[in-house]
């Protein structure tokens, strides 16, 4: 939830998430798949508020959370909900887009959602104030880092180093984007990172979308080196990312 990647490669789209948290906070429950509303999803949970921070739906629905909007902001001492709430409600939808927009966000703490719906890619911030929309080229690849954990200079060194990674033209695995990860060696800024005794990289979350209608959801546990592999059966058809441009090539 405070690191996000987008990658597409070849006729499969890539999600990544790493979600960084208290680690005194009750442990995350692993990816299930649940029912409601008659919406099949698959989804980790918080076990604390009941919320979660990414999931895919069975129509093809991808949405991951971040905390914070544009830039870092000041914390209230109460809000309505939890954040990971609103990705459960949008995970109950045909049309997360549509419902978002529809949304009361008021007294909700700001957040970003990264969504993948209609093989569109959209970027929604909250900021506490105003909702704002952002349809975003799905044919290359985008990171997103935490307004609430790093500043401007941050963020760009990240997305330098991610786009340097991305032009070698590596092979997507799992594996892969975790070795990336731990690639850079920081612990206040780094991708994987150990701030103080009360804030680190808890989880690693790699999702695929394949053109055979199947969502690869791969969830690894930091604390105790768990890894949750789940097979998920999509009900959209995918189309091509090919939009008048090239893909990248293995």
């Amino acid at each position: 939830m405070c690191t996000v990647l987008f990658i597409p490669k070849d006729n499969s789209v890539y999600f990544a998430s790493l979600r960084d948290e208290n680690p005194l906070r009750p442990k995350a429950i692993e990816p299930r798949k649940d029912i409601s509303h008659k919406i099949e999803f698959l989804a980790p949970r918080d076990a604390f508020a009941g919320g979660t921070w990414i999931g895919v739906n069975e129509f093809n629905n991808v949405i991951i959370l971040l905390n914070g909007g544009f830039e870092n902001h000041i914390k209230n001492i109460k809000y309505k909900k939890s954040r990971g709430l609103i990705v459960v409600e949008l995970l109950r939808s045909e049309l997360p887009v549509i419902d978002w927009n529809l949304m009361d966000l008021t007294d909700i703490e700001p957040f970003t959602l990264v969504v993948w719906s209609d093989n569109n890619l959209f970027q929604l911030v909250w900021d506490g104030q105003n909702k704002h929309k952002a349809l975003l080229d799905a044919t290359i690849s985008h990171i997103w880092s935490s307004s609430t954990l790093y500043n401007q200079t941050a963020k760009e060194n990240r997305r330098h180093l991610f786009d340097h990674w991305i032009a070698t033209n590596p092979v997507i695995s799992q594996i892969s984007v975790l070795n990336f990860f731990k690639s850079y060696l920081d612990k206040h800024n780094g991708f994987i990172m150990n701030r103080t005794e009360t804030l680190r990289t808890l989880s690693f979350s790699f999702l695929e979308i394949q053109s055979n209608d199947n969502a690869i959801f791969n969830y690894f546990d930091f604390s105790n080196l768990q890894n949750t592999h789940i097979t998920f059966n999509l009900q959209s058809t995918f189309t091509s990312l090919i939009r008048n441009s090239n893909p990248l090539n293995e």
